[in-house]
């Protein structure tokens, strides 16, 4: 049994704080309240272990235990972590520096999913959409498609955060990492050809998502065969990094724009090329050339082509076989159990290595 020690304001955030995924850790993980009674302290962000309690400092000082950043999210990792690909970092605490040992996308095989991508079973929620959805959506042939897109007012749809800031656009070229979210800003700020919405806080002022009861309810049904485009791109480019943005473009029954470099896994899925728009390689500029290419209203569809509308039903009828087999959730969410274990077993094992006596930080 390992006992986890867990803190920060980001741990919800935790593949041991989804209640989704609980059952995969009963037996051979438990949660401790007490530092001093812990095998590792887990953190998800880097900002939580800079804020860590003095208490698990000095649980740390006295029993050298391991500190583990479990994090699920590239954005986090390039912004604030700066070292993605990084196995192990110092940190700065307000009780002084400690050793961490960083399992991420780029650092560990947890995040290095099967068939259904990682953040996909962190709730329940997504299996129940996507099970409904594309078992109507593969339905369809492609007059149906066509029928369906030309009835639609709204051309494209932009419903991400809104963050122009330039220090967004990191690289990390070696590791196919790309922060997106100033580039896909721009974007978003510059398309005006067509029927063009923009959704959210930050576009449109009220609510925030996090105060709604049920936000991705909320979305899904607000999207549903809304518009005949919709932006899905993830907020960092990592190649094993694929959130349920694109597929709930397909869901909904839109064309998603996406942002996927040859090597990214989105290739994987063996989705058909002419289903959806990749803008991969492009500036911002370029991107909304490209876009505003296609046109809008009748002349987008009539662009879009017969061509076009069946490798979208094959789309669709490609995600049905995968989001409708129950079997297929149970495997990833196995290999999943085995993955978080494997990594974390593999951390305390190395432990006299990791943090050797003398080693500066004591």
């Amino acid at each position: 049994m390992i006992k986890i020690y867990m803190a920060g304001r980001h741990i919800k955030r935790s593949a041991f704080s989804y209640t989704a995924l609980a059952p995969l850790f009963s037996g051979w993980a438990e949660r401790t309240l007490d530092p001093y009674q812990a095998d590792l302290y887990l953190f998800a962000h880097i900002l939580d272990i800079e804020e860590a309690p003095q208490a698990v400092v000095a649980a740390w000082r006295q029993r050298r235990r391991p500190i583990v950043l479990l994090s699920e999210e590239p954005f986090w990792d390039t912004i604030w972590g700066r070292r993605p690909l990084a196995p192990e970092l110092i940190a700065e605490t307000r009780f002084g520096a400690v050793p961490v040992i960083q399992l991420n996308h780029a650092t560990s095989g947890i995040f290095r999913f099967a068939r259904i991508p990682y953040y996909l079973l962190t709730n329940h929620r997504f299996a129940n959409a996507y099970a409904a959805r594309f078992a109507r959506n593969a339905a369809w042939d492609e007059a149906d498609w066509q029928a369906c897109f030309e009835a639609r007012s709204t051309d494209l749809t932009f419903m991400f955060e809104r963050r122009p800031e330039p220090y967004h656009a990191v690289q990390w070229p070696e590791a196919g990492i790309i922060g997106l979210c100033s580039w896909r800003t721009e974007l978003a700020e510059a398309v005006h050809g067509g029927a063009v919405e923009r959704l959210g806080k930050s576009w449109q002022g009220g609510r925030s998502r996090f105060q709604q009861r049920n936000w991705y309810l909320d979305k899904i049904t607000l999207l549903d065969r809304r518009a005949r485009m919709l932006a899905a791109f993830e907020n960092t480019h990592q190649p094993d990094y694929v959130t349920e943005k694109i597929f709930d473009a397909f869901a909904c029954g839109s064309v998603p724009l996406y942002y996927a470099a040859p090597g990214h896994r989105i290739h994987e899925f063996g989705l058909p090329e002419d289903a959806w728009i990749n803008l991969y390689g492009l500036s911002a500029r370029e991107a909304v050339a490209q876009v505003e290419e296609l046109g809008s209203g009748r002349s987008w569809v009539q662009g879009w082509g017969r061509k076009r509308f069946a490798a979208y039903a094959r789309a669709q009828r490609r995600l049905a076989e995968l989001f409708c087999d129950p079997a297929l959730w149970v495997a990833e969410r196995r290999r999943l159990a085995a993955a978080v274990k494997s990594a974390l077993t593999g951390v305390l094992e190395a432990q006299p290595e990791l943090n050797p006596a003398g080693n500066g930080l004591g």
